[in-house]
């Protein structure tokens, strides 16, 4: 950033002695130091400044006009210009100390031409603030110069540097160039490693080229398989430009390599032709796998809807035989035609086979048998108890040892006669045979215990005598 100072040129500074100049010059090495006001500010102060002659009787004043500074001066714009490359040239270091830098400038004719002091003192505080970042910027300006020099060095030389090149070698033949001192060893031996990098991948580009345009030739033969010989082949290639483009030396190492791919593309197809068998034949596997399963869930299905309607079935053809056949005796000949006579064709269910319904049937009948005889047992246990058993009729019959006697006792119930006489009389048989002996039993206990107590002593009787 430039600073632009409002400088005036003072029409009787051009006339002012030497000596001026020098008192003001000795005033600075001896160490004065006015005070460092803004420099925008010090200018409006200039502007108010009148400085006297020699004799000290004339005073200029400020007042003239820039058209007249314009044609008896520098304009303040260069003079700032020139103070700065003033301090370029006398080497004032970035942020460098004014005390420090005088002496080298206070006598330069372009120190004198900024009149007031705090002028210079703020151009310079600027200059030596805002230095650093030009050198860096000038240093950096000057090594990218460097560096493109140093390119321009290596594509001139491009004839003398293959992949093969060393750094020595093209050192010898172009290091008295000034483009190649212009840059440290370590960017020249890192900038030539590019460029021989390059003209390698270059060559090696090229090689792939001549490689790729010579299996092209090969695979345009019809001829070529991958049992093919080079010495029996090559004939027909050698006017082809492709086969010229090749190195004699490496003709038949392509070859050989191109041949190695055939076989390789060979085994590849083999491989996915089989894996393509083989994954058609998972393939079939899977699917009839998923056929089967789907089979067996149909059929497993189909059985649990068969159970579902068997049971069905069985459970309206059992009701049927509640409602229908309540008498024991009951025969399946006589029994069946009634039951197909049922207007729900509960007798007819194609859920329920001929044996099935048979032996529903028989199972029914069963079971009225059994409750009748359970309901004929609780009958006997009912009337004929132990004090009725031991009623004996004149000519000796009682109820457990006469059928006769016991039917006299039982035949007013229901429940007698749901039973066959000859089922009764055997049932009535074995009660009557149990309870004898029960009755038996209670009075050889009661005769045990009557014996018993009539062998012991009484208390009150005297003890006998020996």
């Amino acid at each position: 950033m430039q600073v632009l100072l409002p400088y005036r040129q003072d029409a009787g500074a051009s006339s002012a002695p030497s000596a001026l100049a020098t008192s003001s010059a000795t005033s600075e090495l001896n160490g004065s130091k006015p005070a460092d006001a803004a420099l925008k500010g010090q200018l409006v102060a200039n502007n108010g400044e009148k400085l006297k002659d020699n004799n000290g009787d004339v005073n200029i004043s400020d007042s003239s006009s820039d058209s007249d500074d314009e044609e008896h001066g520098p304009s303040k714009e260069d003079c700032i210009r020139q103070f700065k490359v003033m301090l370029k040239e006398r080497g004032v270091a970035p942020f460098s100390k004014w005390e420090k830098e005088l002496p080298k400038i206070v006598f330069d004719p372009r120190f004198k031409a900024i009149p007031s002091h705090s002028t210079r003192r703020a151009i310079f505080d600027h200059y030596v603030r805002t230095r650093a970042e030009e050198e860096r910027k000038e240093k950096r300006a000057a090594l990218k110069a460097a560096v493109e020099a140093y390119k321009e060095l290596l594509e001139e030389a491009s004839e003398d540097i293959n992949q093969k090149t060393d750094y020595q070698e093209f050192k010898r033949k172009w290091g008295a160039d000034t483009r190649f001192e212009a840059l440290d060893r370590k960017e020249r031996e890192i900038l030539f490693s590019e460029k021989v990098k390059a003209v390698q991948e270059k060559v090696q580009s090229m090689r792939k080229a001549v490689i790729a345009n010579f299996k092209s030739m090969l695979r345009e033969s019809k001829d070529i398989t991958s049992t093919s010989r080079w010495a029996k082949v090559k004939e027909n290639f050698r006017s082809d430009p492709r086969y010229k483009a090749m190195k004699h030396e490496e003709r038949e190492t392509i070859f050989n390599e191109y041949i190695v791919e055939l076989k390789s593309a060979e085994q590849e197809a083999e491989q996915a032709a089989k894996a393509k068998v083989d994954e058609q034949a998972k393939l079939k596997e899977r699917e009839r796998e998923t056929r089967k399963r789907k089979e067996r869930e149909e059929q497993e299905m189909e059985r649990v809807k068969m159970k579902i309607r068997r049971k069905e079935a069985v459970s309206s053809y059992q009701a049927l035989l509640v409602e229908m056949i309540k008498d024991p005796k009951a025969s399946w000949t006589e029994s069946k035609p009634k039951l197909e006579k049922d207007p729900q064709g509960r007798a007819r269910n194609p859920d329920l086979g001929q044996g099935d319904a048979e032996k529903l049937f028989r199972d029914h009948v069963k079971d009225l048998y059994e409750r009748c005889v359970r309901d004929f047992r609780a009958l006997l246990s009912e009337v004929i108890t132990p004090e009725v058993a031991a009623r004996t009729t004149a000519e000796g019959k009682t109820a457990i040892n006469s059928w006769s006697e016991a039917k006299g006792h039982l035949r007013s119930d229901l429940r007698y006669n749901k039973l066959p006489s000859k089922d009764k009389e055997s049932i009535w048989r074995r009660y009557a045979d149990d309870l004898t002996r029960k009755l038996r039993q209670s009075d050889t206990k009661e005769k045990d215990k009557s014996d018993t107590d009539g062998k012991q002593p009484r208390s009150s009787d005297p003890p006998r005598r020996r």
